[in-house]
């Protein structure tokens, strides 16, 4: 039953990893659990993909290889919906994070960065990715998950600030 398994496994990666020809190449770029989770999906359709996040216990088990994932080690295991702690986190990772789209994104034509507005690790990091994904001079998408009316306030706080963050940038 193992081995089916695993041969079941092996040939979903294998479909995944064909390469779809397209009128328009993506890069996909997943921050966060949320974020990470999207990109996945993007992955998982053909697209190229990356992911990051400050909780290793989330990354692991997002379906795409390990070097398109990158842990924001911020030695705490986690943003826990503090922003600065993202951010932080983005800003120490800031030269391998460009890396890693320059190297698994080098085809793409639009970048998409997807993340959830009231976490720590996707919305913290959210303007440093916009800045690092600015300087590859290709457009940018952000698809982003609001919050729902029964989440608690400090979401719904962080939802709000970064919001007003891409609004600036938007204008910038």
């Amino acid at each position: 039953l193992k081995a089916k398994l695993e041969a079941k496994k092996e040939e979903s990666m294998s479909k995944i990893e064909v390469k779809k020809e397209r009128s328009i190449n993506f890069g996909v770029i997943g921050s966060g659990q949320a974020g990470s989770r999207i990109a996945e999906t993007f992955y998982k359709l053909g697209n190229d993909a990356i992911c990051m996040n400050t909780a290793p216990q989330d990354l692991k088990f997002i379906d795409m290889p390990e070097n398109n994932k990158l842990l924001l080690d911020n030695g705490i295991g986690g943003s826990g919906k503090d922003l600065s702690c993202g951010k932080a986190a983005a800003e120490q990772y800031k030269d391998k994070i460009a890396s890693l789209v320059d190297t698994q994104l080098a085809d793409a034509q639009v970048l998409i960065l997807c993340l959830s507005l009231g976490g720590g690790s996707g919305a913290g990091s959210c303007g440093t990715l916009v800045d690092i994904l600015t300087t590859t001079g290709k457009p940018i998408v952000v698809i982003t998950i609001l919050p729902l009316d029964s989440d608690d306030n400090q979401t719904k706080n962080n939802a709000l600030m970064t919001l007003s963050e891409l609004s600036k940038s938007v204008q910038a």
